[in-house]
């Protein structure tokens, strides 16, 4: 029996905040099951979600996350990909570009904005899934986070470049290399999480990067056309997540 797409969504949403909450992806996959079960039931009886879940989906979701353990051993496994991740997207750029170069300033403050950027998206993601935001409200969220960690990025890249200087600059080679390992990671990641926006969106950040090795640019063209695609690709991704959540949820606006 097919379930309304409001319990279809509700399932989603109990994954999302689970998963975010730090638990067993098996155990996650299991509870979701026996939820769709007692969903199938109620609804081929013709009630509703609020017969399974009661009053307050939230409070319902936070029963369970509070009966479930905390999966810390699957935490551990997901932070090499995600620090390895981290490094690609710092790294990757400046290393096509040319223009890589560590300080202590980069050493310290990076690791620190990236964990402190990632934090902010699993605060949001765990949001998201306990509130029926609308979509507008969803991708203000989304890209008031987004604008806020490039920021931090763009601040930190700003006091490096004027108040301290490198201890190691790697050579052409070296830097090709770097590249290469970072786009490795992307790639390495989409297969991790079966996703495609990790393969994606390094292509929007990078590829003008890369197309304008080759080709005779002035730098203040080349910061113009990077961006110009990167808010272009941006826009694009909002605008297949934005069909996609339509289709999925023709009454959410």
């Amino acid at each position: 029996m097919a379930l309304t797409k409001e319990s279809e969504e509700f399932i989603a949403n109990l994954r999302m905040y689970l998963l975010t909450s730090g638990k067993n992806d098996e155990e996650i996959n299991a509870i979701a099951d026996e939820l769709r079960s007692h969903l199938e039931e109620a609804e081929s009886r013709g009630k509703n979600i609020r017969s399974v879940t009661g009053d307050s989906p939230q409070e319902y979701m936070e029963s369970i996350r509070n009966e479930m353990a905390t999966d810390f051993f699957g935490i551990a496994k997901m932070m090499p990909m995600f620090i390895l991740l981290m490094l690609a997207y710092f790294l990757t750029g400046p290393a096509i570009r040319g223009e890589l170069s560590f300080s202590i300033l980069t050493l310290i403050t990076y690791p620190l904005v990236a964990f402190l950027g990632i934090g902010a998206y699993v605060f949001f993601f765990r949001k998201m899934s306990v509130r029926k935001w609308s979509m507008k409200r969803e991708i203000a969220v989304f890209m008031g986070i987004q604008f806020t960690v490039v920021l931090l990025f763009a601040a930190m890249m700003f006091l490096d470049i004027f108040l301290f200087e490198p201890f190691y600059i790697p050579s052409r080679e070296m830097a090709w290399a770097i590249a290469a390992a970072g786009i490795a990671v992307f790639i390495l990641s989409a297969l991790w999480n079966k996703t495609w926006i990790t393969v994606v969106l390094p292509l929007f950040l990078f590829g003008p990067d890369f197309v304008m090795q080759f080709i005779e640019v002035g730098q203040a063209r080349q910061l113009i056309i990077s961006t110009s695609v990167l808010y272009a690709g941006l826009a694009l991704i909002i605008a297949f997540l934005f069909i996609q959540n339509k289709k999925q949820n023709p009454h959410k606006l």
